[in-house]
């Protein structure tokens, strides 16, 4: 098909950068231009249309996999091919990567790989994608090119949409349905596609075919997103991931706490993913299995479950000792969830989080080898002696010197 742009933008940074001019002159090498070699293609040119930042710059391109990795290399750019069965290499310039697949349609599928063959048409690979705001290209002179038709209105309105029939997107890659719900929840506006969300219920149970790095990817940028109960409230209606409907998650009080941390400008997706879960650790030990969580983040749950049972922080001295022995991240979130808790006043809030940020914690003035001098023998003993006057020395209110601390011993 031959491209007509479909609108203008002034050409952007990362369009006319010296790597995006390096790598566009070492693929049109040689060729006819006569119908465009290469275009940028995707989240780059999406999130340049919504004034967003980009990050990641994709291209798509006319040429074999093998024609382009020989062209990168006699233009001295370093190739990777990362995934040449499904015609994508990496470019990389300067330390900058640039991933560029060869235009394409699907030939099989079975939800979770496809086997592809390549082609010169772009709209035939326009059409195989998930979204029609992700069928949007662009040249390096900020033309923008619309092969659907349909990928321009559907960003200006923030319409999440499938390209062509939900239900044959989603039935290609069935991670599409998890897909839909984080692009509403980054991009969307207004209510969700009926006959998107049908399909989405139809395949519902296909989820669980995902490999849990996949889906632990999708959950966790849902879960970071500005409104994630809002999204929730849809997936749980429509029976997706049904097993984080928890019997303890309580709608109105992970909103109050997702607002507070955006009010405060502290967000921890592990707390957040905790309250989910219903502060619950079986709850997160049942998410395991779909989910992958970091090591980091099971030890952050753990931590605020720990803060939780202290009294509550309601007083300077309350979070003194939450900031000592669970750090300051997890005393600003054990706070955050006792006022979505109801359980301290908001007027105390600005001054525990001023106490939290900027208060000097105190490190405990006696070591192990103190102990030992003062007649107390290596082994267990030591250890639950030392513990027994640290939590003396902290209900003290962290005041006492070393010697102090030895004559109470």
């Amino acid at each position: 098909m031959t491209l007509e742009a479909a609108k203008t933008i002034p050409p952007q940074d990362w369009m006319i950068s010296q790597e995006s001019r390096q790598l566009l002159a070492a693929l049109e090498t040689g060729e006819k231009q006569d119908h465009p070699v290469a275009l940028f293609v995707g989240g780059c040119v999406r999130n340049a249309l919504l004034n967003l930042p980009v990050e990641d710059v994709d291209l798509a391109t006319r040429l074999k996999p093998e024609k382009v990795i020989e062209k990168l290399e006699k233009a001295g750019i370093t190739v990777i091919p990362t995934g040449l069965q499904h015609g994508t290499v990496t470019a990389v310039i300067n330390k900058l990567h640039f991933e560029i697949t060869t235009l394409r349609h699907d030939v099989e599928t079975d939800g979770r790989h496809a086997v592809v063959t390549f082609t010169e048409n772009w709209l035939e690979d326009a059409k195989r994608r998930d979204f029609t705001m992700n069928t949007l290209l662009a040249d390096s002179n900020g033309k923008i090119y619309d092969p659907t038709g349909q990928g321009l209105d559907d960003l200006d309105a923030r319409r999440i949409r499938f390209v062509g029939e939900a239900r044959k997107r989603i039935e290609e890659d069935y991670l599409r349905i998890l897909r839909f719900f984080r692009f509403h929840a980054i991009y969307g506006l207004g209510d969700f596609d009926p006959d998107a969300l049908k399909a989405c219920r139809a395949s519902a149970d296909k989820i669980g075919t995902l490999s849990r790095e996949r889906i632990t990817q999708e959950v966790f940028k849902i879960m970071a997103s500005d409104k994630p109960y809002r999204i929730l409230e849809i997936m749980f209606k429509n029976n997706i991931l049904k097993e984080f409907s928890h019997l303890e998650y309580q709608p109105d009080f992970f909103e109050h706490f997702c607002n507070f941390q955006k009010r405060y400008g502290l967000i921890s997706l592990p707390a957040r993913l905790f309250v989910q879960a219903g502060l619950k650790e079986g709850n997160i030990k049942a998410m395991e299995k779909l989910l992958l969580f970091p090591k980091v983040f099971l030890k952050d749950m753990q931590a605020l479950s720990g803060a939780l049972n202290l009294p509550d922080l309601s007083c300077d001295p309350a979070v003194r000792v939450c900031i000592y022995r669970f750090g300051r991240v997890i005393a600003a979130q054990a706070l955050m969830v006792e006022l979505a808790q109801d359980r301290v006043m908001n007027a105390y809030a600005p001054k525990a989080l001023d106490l939290i940020q900027n208060w000097e914690v105190p490190d405990f003035p006696v070591t192990g080898n103190d102990l030992i001098k003062a007649g107390i023998p290596q082994g267990p003993e030591l250890g639950e002696k030392m513990q027994k006057l640290e939590d003396w020395w902290i209900e003290d209110g962290f005041a006492a010197d070393k010697e102090t601390c030895l004559k109470n011993l």
